[in-house]
């Protein structure tokens, strides 16, 4: 039996045995993760705030929704002194100023 023919003929490209090594690893598709495995590179990217995208100095977090918050975007609620953020904090505004509450304690207020 004779063997069979090409069936791509002269179009195709050839197909080389490449050898791979680190440096065509560090430059490739899984680089960053690459690097970290190989060099010990801090692969985690810092926390930022959800409302502003500052930098978190703090371990924060809103008590309705729990996304991370900087120093400058934290309410607390006058009501039950949970933390919320600028999405989940209602502010009231009453004869003796703004208070902020958080979403379960507005379902209750009048």
């Amino acid at each position: 039996m004779p063997k069979r023919s090409c069936p791509f003929a002269d179009a195709s490209p050839l197909q080389l045995k490449v050898h791979v090594g680190p440096r065509e690893l560090s430059r490739g598709v899984f680089a960053e993760r690459y690097s970290r495995e190989v060099f010990g590179l801090p692969g985690t990217a810092p926390i930022v705030c959800s409302s502003c995208v500052r930098s978190v100095d703090g371990n924060a977090v809103c008590s309705q929704c729990d996304r991370a918050l900087c120093g400058r975007c934290i309410y607390t609620c006058w009501s039950c002194g949970a933390l919320a953020c600028i999405l989940c904090g209602l502010a009231d505004y009453a004869d003796d100023g703004e208070k902020t509450l958080c979403t379960s304690c507005a379902m209750f207020e009048d």
